[in-house]
């Protein structure tokens, strides 16, 4: 039934008949169809084009435009009925698909197979074959053409079945889950487990009411669904998990929840209990331990399922809570009304419905006894006996494990069934990939033992910590490839040799990867070659007989036997370590160093997060009004979001998740864990993580990308970006940068949190505009020959004189400003002053001094305009500002605003932001521009006199604050700097 009703569905308001509705004689739309438009425009448009659903940029169909509005009536009628053809041949397939698993293949492919028909039509009849991508994306309604037809389209085929409600699925818990993890391996298990747990409840959702239901996440080109239905070329894109823990979809009214919730529950608690078992019988467990019901009782009762359900229906705006809802529903006539049209607030309140619901669950109870030493939290398997049999029966566990070659759990780890299965999880993956049926297959632990028997565990795409550190060049390794002496040649580029290079060579070598070794290069390779051999003859036997570890390339983990032993999860009595030659190792790795320098031991932590993506679906954030996006008359009130708005988003967030992301992500090395609508989290070498965070939210905030939409320019994201040692506990490092991302947000969004922990124990946090990083990017082998700073971003060209230390800008003056700039006073005037001063004690220019000192003293100050600071109550109250204890805290929020306000960039505002050139010109004359109240502080301190004035208090303090942010700005500044030449950003 579902095909048959798409089918006609489609046939009734494909785009010949969107055209043919324009004609003078043209049969009009179905009046359902037009219910569906954001505003009912009237009239005929004098072009095609389409308007971003959120930021209303227009994309223009400039073959149609050319075709239809210079062609006569014949010639449009005749194109109408070249049109016709081909949606036949494709409605044809869809009605004929004989199981909803060949309607969700054709569904998948939909935009392709029309595509190719109407290429054939229009070529077969004399037409430009260049209007079947336009005709493909065509404008649901060519006077509000803010989505496109094709997204309608889904929820006009659910209307026509009948009356309709919202359907919400959460799963939680998600980020306690995911952060329990000692190994980047636990870190991915956590977060595919949650995706493909998500993905179950899609699943069943999409069997019963079709994959045109779900709304969120759009499964159209989705890597799980697609592998569902054996159509996924690329078995790379499972890797990443990219499922969200919400669901939204649209279904009957009277489709059973209670019912529907039970086979979604069912279906998840016996995947996961079947991983356990499967999990129990590859270890040998039943050997070691009792096998306790409990542990499926902990594994059923972890996760809260959560469905909720909301018809989808007309409200009365009287009784509606958001004003701009009220506005719009006001707007619309009552015969052009549509259940649609009150969906923002419908979303929203199932939404919370589902949260508040998700609260309630309580876990059961954990019995006592030795906790997981994994999540602390649940009871390890064996873990309510004696202390000493514990420990016995998970030594003698673990070390039975390691005879068979197996080291998914190191000496000293004792587990609880959720961790287990998270370690497990990677031997599940290969079968998984191989044949999705697998997913449900209760004989797995035999078949994972038949798989890997008498084999070593497949390698993982995915790298450690340490082998994404080692990504990294070292300052050694870039100057050799700059003056010619050694370098790696990689796709017709030169690039420096890493030591992930040098570990890759030697796994080739040894015949473990069968990947094409990298290609060296240079007047000195000849001295690498004999010192490659020497490091991969001295790793053979611990590599072969244990397993490839690029922790052992570190010389502190060569001392002796047991600090190797302790890299393994082993001790130093194990066999397989009985004839390494650890002196042999630890020679060849300093012989490799004097040439392309240490191993780096920094890696960075990316974690990413569209910001308001509530309010853009109420219509109070990041929206347009219903003009910007009319080609006719419409009210100037803010358009909130219907359904298929709500699936051109969620189409654009996938083609995000799914397209953009692990592309940047492969270009810059970095290993991407999860990416899933407006989120991305991703393990990143040091060097390209701002790169990379950067080159992301650009794609995020990108309008068109072709004809499918992205986020667009009124949309923002925020990142935490935390730089941590190799050793650094994971789940330690996790929670870290969660609070990053979170500080982002709390700072104004759309922003870059940086956090640099050293292993010293020392913490750096910094919180930073994009803008900043505008034109960053790697120098790379090349040669920077742009002597003039101006030709190169100013932050780059900064770092650049700050590298050169003694023929530039020493490096000093980074410690001077950050410890100095605490005694400065409040005062920008003697700020900015201070700061020339110290530059130009610090700089090492010959007869260009002045010149070149001008230039540092623009850049320094262009960094410091994009670090984000705060006021505290204290330090208001140290400035004779004391009206009372509550007062006090309101007037600091309020300061604090128009901090933001000035400092922060915001998405939405229209006119330009200043740029380097403005800041540049404004310092040509600093005394002039100090006196006028130029510079981001002078405007700055006339918001504070507002606040000042309003609060009662002299407004005359406005500037001694002002003074006080530049100061705290330059600090951050400093910190900044020094962050990013440790991480290597720019070199």
């Amino acid at each position: 039934m579902i095909p048959q009703t798409y089918a006609q569905a489609f046939l009734e308001v494909a785009p010949s008949k969107i055209l043919g509705s324009l004609l003078d004689e043209g049969k009009p739309l179905p009046s359902e169809w037009k219910h569906l438009s954001s505003y009912p425009a009237n009239g005929k448009p004098e072009k095609f084009v389409l308007r971003h659903p959120i930021s209303a940029k227009e994309k223009e169909l400039k073959n149609i435009n050319e075709f239809w509005f210079q062609a006569s009536d014949e010639e449009k009628r005749r194109f109408i009925d070249a049109l016709e053809r081909a949606e036949k041949i494709v409605a044809k397939g869809i009605r004929n698909a004989g199981s909803i698993e060949k309607f969700a293949k054709l569904w998948n492919r939909l935009p392709g197979l029309l595509r190719e028909e109407y290429e054939k039509a229009l070529e077969e009849n004399g037409f430009n074959p260049a209007m079947a991508e336009e005709l493909v994306h065509f404008p649901a309604d060519p006077m509000v053409p803010d989505h496109d037809w094709l997204s309608r389209l889904d929820v006009y085929a659910s209307l026509k079945a009948g009356d309709v409600k919202l359907i919400r699925f959460k799963l939680s818990p998600v980020q306690g889950f995911i952060a329990n993890a000692r190994t980047e391996r636990d870190l991915w298990a956590g977060s595919h487990i949650l995706s493909l747990l998500t993905y179950l409840a899609i699943s069943e959702l999409w069997r019963k009411y079709g994959p045109h239901s779900i709304i969120f996440p759009h499964m159209r080109g989705q890597p799980f669904f697609e592998h569902e239905l054996g159509e996924l070329e690329d078995e790379q894109k499972l890797m990443i998990g990219n499922m969200p823990n919400k669901v939204l979809a649209i279904v009957p009214t009277n489709a059973n929840l209670e019912s529907l919730e039970k086979r979604i529950r069912e279906r998840i608690t016996s995947f996961f209990v079947n991983l356990f078992k499967a999990a129990w019988n590859f270890y040998e467990m039943g050997k070691h331990f009792e096998w306790d019901e409990k542990y499926v009782e902990t594994l059923a009762g972890y996760f809260s399922i959560t469905l909720e359900d909301i018809p989808l229906k007309q409200l009365d705006p009287s009784g509606v809570i958001s004003e701009n809802l009220k506005k719009y529903l006001l707007a619309i006539k009552d015969e052009k009304e549509s259940e649609i049209h009150s969906y923002s607030e419908l979303f929203l309140l199932l939404d919370q419905l589902t949260d508040f619901k998700s609260r309630d669950y309580v876990r059961p109870e954990q019995d006592a006894g030795f906790k997981c030493t994994l999540c602390g939290e649940h009871l390890a398997i064996g873990g309510d006996a004696n202390h000493e049999t514990v420990r016995e029966e998970w030594r003698d566990f673990v070390k039975t494990l390691h005879s068979r070659g197996i080291y998914d759990i190191k000496t000293g780890e004792r587990l609880c069934p959720l961790c287990l299965v998270k370690r497990f999880y990677r031997r599940f993956y290969p079968l998984w990939v191989e044949k999705y049926p697998r997913v449900s297959d209760a004989h797995l632990g035999e078949l994972i033992k038949e798989h890997f028997e008498g084999n070593y565990l497949d390698r993982m795409a995915f790298a450690s910590v340490s082998e994404v550190a080692i990504r990294r060049p070292t300052e050694k390794a870039i100057e050799r490839c700059i003056k010619g002496e050694l370098y790696v040649e990689e796709n017709d580029r030169r690039k420096p040799v890493t030591w992930a290079d040098v570990y890759k060579w030697i796994l080739h070598n040894l015949e473990i990867e069968k990947s094409q070794p990298p290609k060296f290069g240079g007047s000195r390779v000849a001295e690498l070659t004999p010192k490659l051999y020497s490091l991969s003859s001295a790793l053979l036997l611990p590599f072969k007989r244990l397993a490839p570890n690029s922790e052992v390339l570190y010389i502190e983990n060569l001392r002796d036997t047991k600090t190797l032993a302790k890299v393994y999860g082993t001790d130093e009595n194990d066999p397989r370590l009985k004839g390494v030659n650890i002196e042999g190792i630890r020679d060849a790795v300093e012989e490799l160093a004097k040439l392309i320098g240490e191993p780096p031991k920094y890696y960075a932590i990316l974690k990413m997060d569209g910001d308001n993506m509530g309010k853009v679906i109420s219509g109070t954030k990041g929206v347009k009004s219903l003009r910007e996006y009319s080609l006719g008359k419409a009210p100037d009130i803010p358009r909130p979001v219907t359904p298929p708005i709500h699936i051109a988003i969620t189409r654009s967030l996938s083609g995000f998740a799914v397209g953009k992301v692990p592309e940047e992500s492969m270009n810059r090395n970095a290993e991407l864990l999860y990416a899933g609508g407006d989120d991305v989290f991703a393990l990143v070498p040091a060097d390209g993580s701002v790169e990379l965070a950067h080159r992301l939210q650009e794609h995020f905030r990108t309008d068109w990308d072709g004809y499918e939409p992205l986020q667009g320019h009124t949309r923002s994201m925020s990142a935490g970006l935390l730089v941590v040692y190799y050793k650094e506990p994971l789940y330690s490092a996790v929670r870290r940068v969660n609070e990053l991302e979170h500080l982002a947000k709390e700072s104004g969004r759309n922003a870059l949190a940086i956090g640099y922990l050293k292993h010293s124990g020392s913490y750096y946090r910094i919180v930073v505009n994009w803008g900043l990083f505008e034109g960053l990017n790697e120098r790379g082998c090349e040669e920077d020959n742009k002597n003039d700073a101006e030709e190169i971003p100013p932050l780059q060209s900064l770092l650049k004189e700050l590298r050169e230390n003694e023929k530039g800008l020493s490096n000093r003056i980074i410690y001077e400003v950050a410890e100095g700039v605490e005694t400065w006073p409040n005062n920008t005037g003697a700020v900015l002053n201070l700061l020339k001063y110290e530059l130009m004690r610090h700089s090492n220019y010959g007869e260009e001094k002045e010149r070149e000192v001008f230039n540092r003293f623009a850049e320094f100050l262009w960094v410091a305009r994009h670090v984000r600071v705060k006021v505290s109550e204290r330090e208001v109250k140290e400035l004779g500002i004391d009206p009372g204890k509550k007062a006090l805290r309101m007037l600091t929020g309020r300061l604090n605003g128009s901090i933001e306000r000035i400092i922060a960039d915001d998405p939405e505002r229209e006119e330009p932001d200043e740029s380097f050139e403005d800041l540049k010109r404004e310092l040509q004359d600093l005394e002039g521009s100090l006196a006028r109240g130029g510079f981001w502080f002078g405007r700055l301190e006339r918001e504070l006199e507002k606040e000042l004035s309003s609060a009662g208090v002299g407004k005359d303090l406005a500037r001694e604050i002002a003074g006080l942010v530049l100061r705290k700005q330059l600090r951050g500044a400093a910190y900044l700097l020094k962050v990013l030449l440790e991480m290597g950003v720019g070199a």
